[in-house]
């Protein structure tokens, strides 16, 4: 008869053990307890040396490199405590979710996180004149052409000798404005000579040497040209490198985020469902 109260006993365990319901709770409360060891309790914030660390320095930045004082860093903690803890109370009730500006911020985290991870190439020379092929029209401005012309019409059988004196004068050191010939010039950009002139005396205009009287020849008039100044177009070589440079390293490193975002993205699986 002494056997029979542990027998029942047993009896009873196993008719409560054979409940899914306690299996539930019971592998619910291990779960919580794993993650309490492992994650800590998510209701204590824990205030880190590199926390504070980094808000002093958030505090240097936004006044003038000057360091907080004790108060002031009383302050910034309190803050930052006061935030921490309504980040994870937001976070506990998930508000988080289907917030557009809250998973646009964590994209760009994770964006940046990235790309910090990404090592900075200096461009080959080979690159870098492949970029400006590319990309001219980024660093260049359109041409001006300061230039002045001295004309003689053709309809006149004396232009030709009088060309040729008032060309030999110049070449001496003449003022053309002395000569006593009609002269007419401009401030024009490539598009506006072509305009102004026609194609065939802009490129001619275009392709002579700044400060230099050169002969050219319109419809109607044999003329003498001088392009004064010329502003524009490319800068130099030495001018245009370190741009050229930063540019192409941008380029680079976001074409590499881009990649290295996408291998994340391609982790996922997207499942259309009709509710």
């Amino acid at each position: 008869m002494s056997s029979s109260p542990p027998r029942a006993w047993r009896r009873r365990a196993a008719r409560f053990l054979a409940e899914p319901t306690v299996w539930f709770f019971a592998v619910g409360a291990l779960l919580f307890v794993a993650h309490r060891l492992v994650a800590g309790d998510p209701r204590v914030i824990v205030l880190t040396p590199g926390v504070k660390t980094e808000l002093a320095r958030q505090f240097r930045d936004t006044n003038g490199g000057r360091a907080p004082t004790a108060a002031e860093m009383g302050e910034a903690i309190q803050a930052w405590t006061r935030d921490e803890a309504l980040a994870r109370e937001a976070m506990r009730e998930r508000l988080d979710r289907n917030d557009r500006t809250i998973r646009t911020v964590l994209a760009d985290k994770v964006r940046t996180r990235v790309g910090a991870g990404i090592p900075r190439r200096e461009p080959t020379a080979a690159e870098l004149d492949g970029w400006l092929a590319t990309h001219r029209s980024l660093y260049e401005t359109p041409r001006r052409y300061d230039y002045v012309s001295v004309a003689f019409p053709k309809a006149d059988a004396s232009s030709p000798a009088a060309l040729a004196k008032v060309e030999r004068a110049l070449e001496a050191g003449a003022d053309a404005r002395a000569l006593g010939r009609p002269m007419v010039g401009g401030d024009l950009t490539d598009a506006e000579l072509k305009q102004r002139l026609g194609p065939a005396l802009a490129a001619g205009i275009e392709g002579q040497p700044v400060g230099k009287w050169r002969r050219l020849e319109s419809a109607d008039a044999f003329l003498l040209v001088r392009v004064n100044a010329l502003e524009g177009g490319l800068p130099s070589a030495d001018q245009l490198h370190l741009r050229l440079v930063a540019d192409w390293q941008f380029a680079q490193r976001q074409e590499e985020v881009d990649r290295a975002v996408q291998t994340i993205v391609d982790r996922y699986r997207v499942e259309e469902r009709a509710r």
